[in-house]
């Protein structure tokens, strides 16, 4: 996938999760989580302009996702420290925002190797093209929409219990 489908993607899987993370958190957590999925989406993609590192090398992994996590885990701690769960949170959400963005790779003919160096095994589904434009902006729009309606809904849901809003 090209940045845009990637994207699209992370905010169509993350969608769901607006709220349940509200209902058994907090709106402001549900909204961090919706920015970290959208604005982690591209990360494993910083190899690209990188001279030494090979595309699709070691930042599609899973210890690369891990690494994310435990980033987004502490940075989440940072942003909202009163929540006991800040730190679970930021991981899985870090987390999954990089395996999210390895599973779209994984559907092009290109594929990853999510396990190297441990082992080799080259994974792809070979659906489309990288570059299939259509798919990529079907991909954000459906995405966009259903994580601006999951955020809308959940925000006017809250709303009308009488709870505050952001």
């Amino acid at each position: 996938m090209y940045r845009e489908g990637h994207v699209g993607f992370n905010a169509l899987l993350y969608a769901p999760f607006v709220p349940l993370v509200s209902r058994y958190w907090s709106l402001e957590l549900a909204v961090l989580g919706a920015v970290l999925a959208v604005g982690l989406a591209n990360l494993p993609d910083i190899d690209q302009p990188l001279p030494r590192i090979r595309h699709r090398g070691p930042t599609h992994t899973l210890w690369f996702a891990v690494f994310v996590g435990l980033a987004a885990g502490v940075g989440t701690t940072l942003v909202v420290p009163s929540t006991p769960v800040a730190f679970r949170f930021g991981f899985v959400v870090g987390t999954a925002s990089v395996l999210t963005h390895l599973a779209g790779d994984v559907v092009t003919p290109m594929g990853i190797s999510p396990l190297a160096p441990l082992s080799r095994t080259h994974v792809t589904l070979d659906w489309f093209k990288s570059k299939n434009g259509r798919i990529n902006k079907s991909v954000l729009f459906v995405g966009t929409v259903v994580l601006l309606g999951s955020l809308l809904l959940t925000i006017e849901g809250r709303a009308g219990l009488g709870v505050p809003a952001l």
